[in-house]
């Protein structure tokens, strides 16, 4: 009799510490009673916020915890039948392939090619068996022409993408993912998705990721696990994971845009609404009005979000420029061109969002406004001052500049000597630096972590401790690069609710993202890059019309936009940018055209146009 296949992991009653972060202090508890069976080819995502035991839970699948971290560890974590407690890292690696969320960890060659073939060469695969392998993980994550490119020019999304391709090539059957696409352009997390749902269905790969992209999760994940209070809080499929809009929020877990309206239309109307993807959407609220819009008209412009009356970008009156780019041209020094003949002006107290592919050249532009790159053609002026002639320390009090990886900025030995560091270089009086810390510190409730390393806190708070140490200097012009990427939904808002107050004391804020649902709801202003020019440049409403720009730079419309253009022909006005638009725009259609509560029909409907 063939015995049962075992489960690809097994997890019982797994309790984990971290050694203590300062001599005398107690270990730091992460999880507390984990219980986890995933079967071989599952595709199983974790959610849960920052700090919940994401990272940790997925450093146990190859031992390196406890084996590379110490710490107090009870409890069994059993990989493809190896005892994690029991078998080395090596042993373990070759079952349950890891990749990190900073994939500057794990790149170490000069060359994408010598870094892909790089596990393969130490496990002794024959070099044709390389070739082979190292093309098809480059095929599979878009970077087939980049193979004779040094990770160290790529962006930070390319990296990202090499990193995976490095785990892929090793061809484990578990493949552990933390956080693989927070620096992906929209077309690169589809693609790494759909990748892993091919590898899951057609090679039964066991997937498990660590993510907070909520929307694909929803699309490609088999089964959603939240990770809350150090134990699974929650485990099924996702549309019943997602149904449980307000509990999730209540833990500060995200749920996708269109699970959030259904919950908020529920609310607010007192119907009832059942959806988390675009097409059980439409055919509801579709079902809902079609009835009676015989005789209904669109909502009159009175009753809309002002948000959305905004003028064409021809007619836009910008206010006085304090960044302006003329004709500028760069590039590396490994040949590759950066930016090509790029002329824009952003005004004081602009918030604009700049977005487009990994390697459209955002980053490159950022760093020509805070002095980091000077241009090899044109000129480029921040408050009317060229920057070729200026320091950058010169320009960094006028330029605040977050990078995308906080550990690029980071270097001060404690948090509280981090966010100060900038403010005593300028001498101001020691009273006014303990009060501009404090200040900074308060949003992001950072003060009980002030007397410990940055290094020892996790990537989201890192990230808080290098915007914080940028706001304390008080720049007039705020540049973000990928600020919100591996943030949980409560730590993503928090963040932007900081940011958008410091745009409303009338400075100036440009938001690098690939997070089209961010730009929608808090830039005024959208600019598109693409292979180094500027391919769009207006409000985000009408960026989202153009679906030329919009397939060329590879950018998603977010859900609740896209819902609201296919309801136009049944009498919703297009263009509704965030769920609170949306509702006002559907509350307004429901008075007008008196629509009475969704029936059998509307039901029915649903289920047939919605799967």
């Amino acid at each position: 009799m063939t015995s049962p296949i075992p489960p690809a992991i097994q997890i019982n009653d797994l309790h984990y510490a971290y050694p203590p972060r300062i001599q005398g202090e107690a270990p730091v508890e992460i999880l507390r009673g984990v219980n986890l069976q995933v079967d071989r080819g599952e595709f199983v995502a974790l959610l849960g916020r920052v700090g919940a035991g994401k990272t940790t839970l997925c450093m146990t699948l190859n031992g390196l915890v406890p084996h590379a971290t110490g710490g107090i560890f009870r409890g069994d974590v059993t990989v493809l039948g190896r005892n994690t407690k029991r078998h080395a890292i090596a042993d373990l690696a070759q079952a349950a392939g890891l990749v990190f969320q900073d994939p500057e960890t794990q790149l170490t060659q000069m060359r994408v090619e010598d870094e892909v073939a790089f596990g393969l060469e130490n496990l002794g695969v024959p070099s044709e068996e390389i070739e082979e392998r190292v093309m098809w993980a480059l095929d599979a994550v878009g970077l087939a022409a980049y193979r004779d490119r040094s990770p160290l020019l790529l962006s930070g999304g390319e990296k990202q993408r090499v990193a995976i391709a490095a785990m892929l090539a090793m061809r484990p059957q578990v493949l552990v993912l933390d956080e693989p696409t927070a620096n992906l352009d929209p077309a690169g997390k589809g693609s790494v998705f759909n990748l892993l749902a091919r590898l899951a269905h057609e090679r039964q790969i066991t997937i498990l990721l660590a993510t907070q992209e909520i929307e694909r999760v929803a699309r490609y994940a088999g089964r959603v696990l939240i990770l809350h209070d150090g134990r699974i809080g929650m485990d099924g499929a996702p549309a019943e994971i997602f149904s449980q809009a307000p509990r999730l929020r209540e833990w500060g877990v995200g749920v996708p845009q269109l699970a959030e309206l259904s919950d908020d239309l529920s609310r607010q109307t007192g119907r009832s609404y059942h959806f988390i993807r675009l097409g059980q959407a439409f055919a509801q609220l579709r079902a809902e009005r079609s009835a009676g819009f015989a005789n209904s008209r669109q909502v009159a412009p009175d009753e809309l979000p002002t948000s959305n009356l905004q003028p064409p970008t021809s007619n836009l009156q910008r206010p006085t420029s304090n960044l302006q780019l003329d004709n500028v041209s760069f590039t590396y020094p490994d040949g590759t061109p950066a930016l090509r003949d790029v002329s824009l002006t952003i005004g004081a107290g602009e918030f604009v969002a700049l977005l487009g592919p990994n390697g459209s050249g955002k980053t490159t532009l950022a760093k020509h406004l805070n002095g980091l790159l000077k241009p090899a053609r044109g000129r480029v002026l921040v408050a009317g001052r060229d920057t070729r002639p200026l320091r950058v320390a010169e320009l960094a009090r006028l330029v605040g500049y977050v990078f995308q990886n906080p550990d690029h900025q980071i270097f001060a030995a404690t948090v509280e000597d981090e966010v100060a560091f900038g403010l005593r270089l300028r001498e101001l009086p020691p009273a006014e630096v303990r009060q501009r810390v404090e200040a900074a510190l308060a949003p992001f409730e950072l003060a009980p972590w002030r007397d410990l390393p940055p290094a020892l806190l996790g990537w989201g708070q890192r990230r808080q401790v290098a915007l914080a140490a940028v706001l304390a200097t008080q720049p007039q012009v705020l540049i973000l690069d990928e600020p919100t990427g591996g943030l949980d939904s409560r730590s993503r808002e928090d963040l932007m609710a900081v940011v958008a107050a410091y745009n409303r004391t009338g400075r100036t804020v440009l938001l690098i993202t690939h997070d089209m649902r961010l730009a929608a709801e808090h830039a005024g202003r959208a600019v598109v890059m693409l292979d180094g020019r500027i391919a769009f440049d207006g409000r985000p409403a009408a960026l989202f019309e153009r679906r030329d720009v919009l397939a060329q730079a590879k950018l998603a419309v977010p859900p609740v936009v896209r819902l609201s253009q296919r309801l136009a022909p049944y009498g919703l006005t297009p263009g509704m940018l965030t769920c609170a638009d949306f509702v006002t725009a559907w509350q307004a259609l429901l008075r007008r055209t008196g629509a009475t509560t969704p029936g059998t029909e509307s039901r029915q409907a649903e289920d047939a146009d919605g799967r």
